[in-house]
């Protein structure tokens, strides 16, 4: 359930800075920024109740992440933060595109090539048959197309 949530848009009538306070089950809270209008970090970090996950730049496809656990709710007694490492696949050319007939090798995202393994996944789920992947399901998607909805809407009151 959005409790709170505020954007300014652009003068293309597109979100330009979005931030959102959210209540999830069982008390869990959650709150986000995004913003096309200002300089940030492009990292997310991920606060709970067993500690911290750190996901540096660029968090829509990281190479790694920094887990720091902590002992009992609320203590300041924290674990040596551990990193853990995924490679981008390998092999993974960028197709060239045209700007104003310029040929520019590249991907689209800094780590483009990670959404090869996304790519995969629907390759795989299309071979066997599945209309949708166990790892990301259709109602999984449908909920959070539903939340960034309703956070629409309440920043449009």
């Amino acid at each position: 359930v959005v409790k709170g949530a505020c954007h300014t848009l652009h003068e293309s009538s597109k979100d330009e800075h979005v931030s959102a306070i959210i209540e999830f089950p069982d008390k869990k809270m959650g709150s986000f920024e995004c913003s096309l209008a200002h300089c940030s970090d492009r990292s997310a970090t991920i606060y709970g109740s067993g500690g911290t996950i750190e996901v540096p730049f660029p968090f829509w496809c990281p190479t790694k992440i920094k887990v720091t656990k902590m002992t009992g709710l609320g203590s300041q007694q924290w674990s040596e933060p551990q990193m853990h490492e995924f490679s981008l696949p390998e092999n993974i050319e960028s197709l060239p595109t045209e700007n104003n007939s310029e040929v520019i090798p590249g991907f689209n995202f800094v780590n483009g090539q990670g959404l090869a393994y996304e790519a995969a996944e629907v390759n795989r789920c299309f071979r066997e048959g599945l209309i949708e992947s166990p790892k990301f399901s259709s109602s999984q998607c449908l909920e959070v197309m539903r939340l960034i909805t309703e956070i629409g809407n309440y920043a449009e009151r």
